[in-house]
């Protein structure tokens, strides 16, 4: 596993060599232990109605590179009020994670907040984690979303180093914040407020984040500086009085080099010492003794594009000033797969096909080709601009993604750091010993802490046996040892759905089995957000007027027209695949319907769910009898003192589980993930006593009934047994294909995504085809290809419209 990224390179000094101190130590320290991870998520559309299935993929990185700690995502959503709508977990493979979530359809229309975290990143500051907003839209809703256009801004002035020294030149980094949309065009002047008709210096808005001046500060004056937007809105700002005394920090990032100068006015330190870290890691170590009015160098070869901090240190290892810049901004480091059209219509419905050349160390791609009328929030912020700057850069920046695309100016990039400080850890408290306490640990995919006990008490130096059962044709056996406090731990389990776990001591007599217990508990979890919700930003909520209303976003319009869409070629495609597996379908549930039930429990008059060869979303329902709602006709399901009741034409009926009469809160305990089967008898069998109103029998699942393999290990069902929840799944991504004639035969097609594959496996021998049909509008297509080459340890990442 690669623990560093960058490579450190000999300490650089003009003065002598300077040993390893506690700063390095600490922060040596901090990336082994508590190393700030990062996630980018790319969602399949910007904006959702109710009901839609939201695709993402993400990219979890550290220190400028691929993560290799976590290997558990975990996606949640919340409403305005910050209540948790829905939460899902996936596994982390070579440091990306794909999945999916369904929005409910009676959500209301208003803005929703994704958040997204590793189980080592809900220990650290919870503003590193991911939370966006994303637009849904529900046309029953009583209230609407409407685009904000009213824009406010204001402004900061931030000297170099965050130090301003009588008598030094600085420069002064003139920082927009807009709630909205920024200014075009700004420009503004300087003045010594004594003597505001002078104008000391001028300046000009470098893009919606940022301008940037130099002067010379004088003693005792205040300096302010007034800035006029192109609708003639003028705000001003004032820059904190000068010192007699400091130390300041000038640094140029060029090509082959980043350049610093450091200036001590009138302060007595025997020496100081400069420190450059990348992320946690130390890329550069000085000893300065004598200051020299010239330019120090940090060779670039040995670094990748990344945010770089210059700390500069007292003898004492008190940080003095710091400042971040950008590594090799004129020199970005992206690996682009060649893609070349084998096949290019842009034809109603016309099938595509694309070649896709293999990058040597890229195992696989993230593919995604979008009707370019879609996806534009792109254009704002991308893979790239994640990775190299929102990753260490909080604050809101406008459309950071260009910084690093098109026509690129470092001088605004670096004009943008000037004004931001670096937050992912503070010298001071690392120095000092003060970390992050560690609640949620990073173990390897699935994991459980359990305690074992035999008459209540820890059952210590004890081996437990544990037989899996679950998605396989046998059963899995583990084996756990106890420690002295009757514990153990078990890691690195993938599996969906919820699985049984029957267990006993090894060597236990019957006597034994029956007073040992088994407690079991995750060993990283979901944490509930601390921190407020962001404000809400470019939406309005107002009062819906009509319900016919037709003033909408254009892209909504489609959308709606998209969804009515799909809906209709899943109910085709339902139909076709209907027509192939019907038969073997009712062959194989009658198969499991006398494998478990007795003939004095069947009846003409039965309604049979199987749950083995069929329905199998209904593992994500909480109860049995509450998904049984709306499916047999004349059966209801009413709710008495908590429990789901079931109740056909009007007669309360009988619950048998495997066949053994029972009450509705015994089932409330029973994953729906572990029964096989359930029927509905409308009328009572011969085995059902005073069953005149009918009954439902569920039938829970067994050794012989978790596939159609005959279990060998059937004869453990008499085990003591818990149960663990997995991962949760993903829906496949829909693909139309209208080489099928019935399908081709849908009214619409507005589709915004024609091919989705976060995971694209890549030969390196031969170029990757990828094939997609276009949707009824697009006369260009956008593809976006994602990954990363972890040997160079440089992005993957390819944005081009075609033709």
């Amino acid at each position: 596993m690669k623990r560093i990224i960058i490579v450190c390179f000999a300490l650089a000094s003009f003065g002598q060599a300077y040993s390893q101190q506690s700063a390095d130590k600490a922060l040596q320290y901090l990336n082994e232990n508590f190393s700030q991870e990062n996630i980018y998520v790319l969602t399949d559309k910007d904006l959702y109605l109710s009901g839609e299935t939201v695709w993402f993929n993400a990219m979890v990185q550290r220190n400028f590179t691929i993560s290799d700690i976590s290997t558990n995502f975990f996606i949640e959503l919340y409403d305005r009020n910050k209540k948790q709508i829905l939460r899902k977990r996936f596994p982390i493979f070579n440091g990306s994670a794909q999945g999916s979530f369904q929005l409910p359809e009676n959500l209301n229309e208003d803005i929703y907040f994704v958040r997204a975290y590793t189980p080592m990143m809900s220990n650290l500051s919870e503003d590193f984690q991911y939370l966006k907003q994303i637009p849904v839209y529900n046309p029953s809703s009583p209230k609407k979303l409407v685009k904000d256009k009213t824009s406010s801004w204001s402004v900061t002035l931030h000297p170099e180093g965050n130090t301003l020294i009588q008598g030094n030149q600085s420069k002064i980094a003139v920082r927009l914040h807009s709630k909205g949309t920024p200014p075009s065009q700004w420009e503004g002047y300087v003045i010594e407020k004594d003597h505001p008709e002078k104008k000391i210096s001028t300046f000009k808005g470098l893009d919606g984040n940022v301008g940037i001046f130099s002067f010379t500060p004088e003693k005792d004056k205040i300096y302010e500086a007034v800035v006029t937007d192109n609708n003639g809105l003028q705000k001003s700002a004032v820059l904190p009085k000068a010192s007699e005394t400091g130390v300041s920090l000038q640094v140029i990032s060029e090509k082959d080099n980043i350049k610093y100068k450091i200036k001590n006015s009138g302060e007595a330190y025997p020496y100081l010492t400069v420190i450059a870290n990348i992320g946690e890691q130390v890329v550069y170590k000085a000893k300065v003794n004598q200051l020299k009015d010239a330019f120090q160098s940090i060779p670039t070869d040995q670094l990748i594009n990344s945010v770089l901090q210059i700390t500069v240190f007292d003898d004492k290892e008190n940080p003095l000033v710091s400042r971040i810049c950008f590594v090799m901004p004129q020199d970005l480091h992206i690996a682009a797969p060649e893609v070349k059209p084998q096949t290019l219509s842009t034809e109603r419905r016309a099938l595509n096909s694309f070649d896709i050349k293999p990058l040597k160390d890229v195992m696989n791609y993230s593919v995604a080709v979008f009707d370019p009328e879609y996806k534009k929030s792109l254009q704002d912020e991308n893979f790239l601009s994640s990775l190299w700057l929102t990753s260490v850069i909080k604050s809101k920046i406008d459309r950071p993604a260009q910084y690093f695309s098109g026509k690129i100016n470092p001088e605004a990039l670096d004009a943008l750091l000037i004004s931001e400080q670096w937050k992912m850890f503070d010298w001071k408290e690392i120095i000092s010993g003060k970390y992050p306490s560690i609640i949620n640990n990073s173990s390897k995919y699935i994991s459980y802490k359990g305690k074992v006990t035999i008459n209540a008490k820890p059952a210590a130096q004890q081996t437990l046996i544990m037989f899996v059962e679950g998605n396989k044709s046998d059963r899995e056996i583990l084996q756990a040892e106890t420690d002295s406090n009757g514990e153990f731990f078990f890691d690195n389990m993938i599996f969906e759905k919820p699985i049984k776990i029957t267990y006993q001591l090894n060597g236990a007599n019957a006597s034994l089995k029956s007073r040992t217990n088994v407690f079991i508990n995750p060993a990283n979890t979901f944490i509930p957000l601390k921190k407020d919700l962001p404000e809400i930003e470019g939406y309005q909520l107002v009062e819906r007027i009509t319900s016919s209303e037709t003033s909408q976003p254009a892209e909504l319009t489609k959308i709606i027209e998209a969804k009515k869409s799909k809906k209709e070629y899943d109910e085709k495609i339902v139909n076709i695949e209907e027509v192939k597996i019907k038969a073997k379908r009712k062959n194989l549930t009658e198969d499991l319907n006398k494998k478990l039930s007795s003939p004095l429990y069947r009846s003409m008059n039965e309604v049979v769910f199987d749950f083995v060869n069929d329905n199998q979303s209904a593992a994500s329902s909480p109860n049995i009898l509450q998904w049984l709602q709306g499916r047999v006709a004349g059966l209801t399901i009413n709710n008495e003192n908590g429990n789901p009741t079931p109740y056909i034409r009007q007669g309360k009926a009988n619950i048998y589980l495997d066949e053994m009469l029972v009450d509705a809160n015994a089932l409330s305990g029973i994953p729906v993930a572990n029964i096989a089967m359930v029927k509905v008898i409308k009328e009572g069998g011969l085995g059902m006593s005073g069953g005149g109103n009918g009954g439902v029998l569920i039938y829970t699942k067994r050794g012989d009934t978790q596939t159609s393999v005959e279990n060998k290990l059937s004869n453990m069902i008499d085990l003591n047994f818990f149960v663990m929840e997995g991962y949760n799944e993903s829906e496949e991504y829909p693909d139309s294909d209208y080489g099928n004639s019935e399908l081709s035969k849908i009214s619409t097609d507005y589709r915004p995504v024609l091919f989705w594959n976060p995971v694209f496996e890549i030969d390196e021998t031969s170029p990757a085809i990828i094939n997609f049909y276009n949707n009824d509008s697009a006369k260009k297509y956008r593809f976006i290809i994602m990954g990363f080459d972890a040997e160079k340890y440089i992005p993957v990442y390819y944005d081009k419209v075609m033709p």
